[in-house]
């Protein structure tokens, strides 16, 4: 029987490309296994649980307007939690009210209004004061279009914030404002219009 006999034979090599491109997918699979991965534990740790709990920023502004024939600007008015629909669409969830902020807004006055302001914030109708704020170079004109920050004590807050424990319970506040040793460019009498606005965070149950 006649042989056959293959010349210049070899024997057979690996194609590496191919092995090379076959590693490569599977780290390309193994990459997108792991990144799938950390974006469910990501997702995860960071989705809304139902059952944490809600905070709102409520706030409550109160506004005086008066005219003085004397260089003595009295203002007062009363504000009560129960006036603002995020309270009252929440009451019975509420678990704490705490102050965050308070800021003076001058809607109008008379021209060019100075004078010594001071504001005293009270338990609603009692004469238990919660804080006092002063300003000894007051200028109303300032204040009608950007607000005047009112820095309280840290006592200050903390009354406040006792005032305010038992959130379910509606509380009241009353605020006086007076601008002492007030004069304008025109003479008296002098007239303001101005706002307090103060800002609380509701912390509600789920």
């Amino acid at each position: 029987m006649p042989m056959l006999i293959l010349q210049n034979s070899r024997p057979l090599q690996p194609d590496y490309h191919l092995i090379f491109k076959g590693n490569m997918k599977m780290k390309n699979l193994k990459k997108l296994f792991f990144t799938s991965i950390f974006i469910l534990t990501a997702l995860a740790f960071n989705s809304c649980n139902p059952f944490d709990e809600l905070y709102l920023t409520l706030a409550m502004d109160t506004e005086f307007i008066t005219t003085a024939p004397i260089s003595n600007v009295f203002l007062t008015s009363s504000i009560c939690l129960s006036q603002f629909d995020d309270y009252n669409d929440n009451s019975d969830k509420l678990k704490v009210i705490k102050y965050i902020s308070a800021a003076y807004f001058t809607l109008s006055s008379s021209n060019g209004l100075t004078g010594n302001l001071r504001l005293k914030l009270y338990q609603g109708n009692t004469n238990t004061l919660l804080f006092e704020f002063t300003d000894s170079n007051f200028n109303a004109d300032l204040y009608l279009t950007k607000p005047m920050k009112i820095n309280l004590t840290q006592q200050d807050v903390n009354n406040i914030n006792s005032y305010l424990t038992n959130p379910k319970v509606d509380k009241c506040f009353r605020a006086e404002l007076e601008v002492l040793n007030a004069n304008d460019n025109d003479g008296p009498p002098f007239q303001l219009n101005g706002k307090v606005e103060f800002l609380t965070e509701l912390q509600i149950e789920p």
